[in-house]
C-alpha cells in the first residue's frame, strides 16, 4: 500500500486490515512523503476482496493484493549415489546456523552504494532481512540486517566494501540475538 502521509495513516489502515484478518509481518515507512507498507494477512477474504475493501474504505490509497500460499515444507533429499545433500531449490532446507549482523554505511549520495553494498551481500552468501535508505541532502545513509552463512568470511566480505565503497563509513558488527 502506499499514500500520502497523515497523522492517524498507520492507525487507519491498520484498523481496516485488521478488519479483516489477522496481521503477521509487516513493514512501514515514509517515502518523500508517502506512507508505505507491506503486510502479511491471513484472512479470511481473497486478496481481491481484501484490496477492493481497503481501496474503497481509504481514498487516496494505492494498493496492490498477490495471494500467497506457502510452499509445503519437505524434508532434506540425499543423493542415493554420494550421500551429498540435495542441490538448493530441490526441497533443501535452509541450514539454520547463519550469523546475525547489524551493517550500517553513509557516504555520499548520487552513488551507486546500494546495489554495490547488496551485490557484495549476495557474492557473500547474506540474506538481507531489513534495510532502509535515506538520502539527506548530499549524504546516502543505509542500516541493514542481514544473516550470514556460519562459515562466511567476515573479514574478505569488509575488505570488498572498503574497496568497492570508498569515502564511505562502514560499520558491521554481529547483531544481539535477543534483539533480532
Amino acid at each position: 500500500m502506499i499514500g500520502r502521509d497523515s497523522p492517524g495513516a498507520v492507525a487507519e489502515v491498520t484498523r481496516a486490515v485488521a478488519g479483516g484478518g489477522a496481521i503477521g509481518d509487516s513493514s512501514m515507512s515514509l517515502l518523500d512523503g508517502y506512507l508505505t507498507m507491506t503486510l502479511v494477512v491471513s484472512a479470511g477474504l481473497s486478496g481481491d476482496v481484501l484490496g477492493e475493501n481497503l481501496t474503497r474504505g481509504i481514498p487516496g490509497l494505492a494498493v496492490a493484493v498477490t495471494d500467497l500460499a506457502r510452499p509445503p515444507v519437505t524434508p532434506p533429499t540425499v543423493a542415493a549415489s554420494e550421500g551429498a545433500p540435495a542441490s538448493p531449490g530441490s526441497g533443501e532446507i535452509m541450514d539454520a546456523d547463519r550469523l546475525g549482523y547489524a551493517l550500517t554505511l553513509h557516504g555520499p549520495s548520487g552513488t551507486d552504494a546500494l546495489s554495490v553494498t547488496t551485490g557484495l551481500l549476495a557474492e557473500a552468501g547474506c540474506s538481507v532481512t531489513s534495510m532502509t535508505t535515506r538520502v539527506a541532502g548530499n549524504l546516502f545513509v543505509l542500516v541493514a540486517d542481514v544473516e550470514l552463512p556460519a562459515q562466511a568470511d567476515v573479514a574478505s566480505l569488509m575488505r570488498a566494501m572498503a574497496a568497492a565503497l570508498d569515502g564511505f563509513r562502514i560499520a558491521f558488527r554481529p547483531a544481539d540475538p535477543a534483539v533480532m
